[in-house]
């Protein structure tokens, strides 16, 4: 394929099956990712900076590449350009069909959900050094913040206070935002709704460590 097109992206996995590693590193070469101080003769691979080209699309690898390529239309990046983030493709809200705590006590579990000593939620890696937590996480956390808050205000973040993509905060966002509209005391109970799902049995090793 050599430099890549992105006029074809988001147009499926069989456009970006065979794209091999060279033909990033030829397409990050001619849209300005070069490694500074390496000499013109060096093998092609030594002259990309791929690293560079991978973190204009939140990726690190050339697999997680390619899926976002399939997937989603892409425009040329270039160096310094915008960064892109893939919006995360979210499951339809499930029939609650679990045993969930009364509302009358949400107060005591919107208290002490996040506790450390209480309960030890994952830390989940992301690209740059950065973590997430886990869905039923951001449930809580949106679902609490919608009681007690009211709507999500303000714009989708895009950067962290370290300089990278701000995944957490993105997070936080699109799940409170998704509540927007609810009321306060249907927010409590979509809290207890959260609570319950995210203490099954079957997800406490998506949710929580051991130690």
């Amino acid at each position: 394929m050599a430099v890549i097109d992105f006029a074809r992206s988001g147009k499926g996995w069989h456009l970006v099956r065979d794209v091999t590693a060279r033909d990033v590193a030829e397409t990050a070469l001619a849209r300005g990712f070069v490694r500074p101080g390496i000499d013109d003769a060096k093998p092609l691979a030594r002259r990309a900076d791929m690293d560079g080209f991978f973190r204009m699309f939140s990726v690190n690898s050339l697999s997680n590449f390619k899926r976002v390529f399939a997937f989603n239309e892409l425009k040329a990046p270039s160096v310094g350009g915008e960064v892109f983030v893939e919006e995360r493709r979210r499951e339809t809200e499930e029939e609650v069909t679990w045993e969930c705590p009364a509302v009358e006590e949400y107060e005591t579990l919107a208290k002490n959900w996040d506790k450390e000593h209480v309960h030890k939620w994952r830390m989940l890696p992301k690209p740059g050094g950065a973590v997430c937590r886990p869905d039923d996480w951001y449930a809580l956390y949106a679902a609490k913040q919608q009681a007690e808050k009211g709507d999500c205000v303000g714009e989708k973040p895009m950067w962290a206070s370290h300089g990278g993509i701000a995944y957490d905060d993105r997070e936080r966002w699109d799940f409170w935002n998704k509540l927007k509209g609810l009321s306060r005391e249907d927010a409590k109970k979509k809290f207890c709704e959260a609570y319950g799902r995210a203490m099954l049995a079957e997800r406490e090793s998506l949710n929580f460590r051991k130690y």
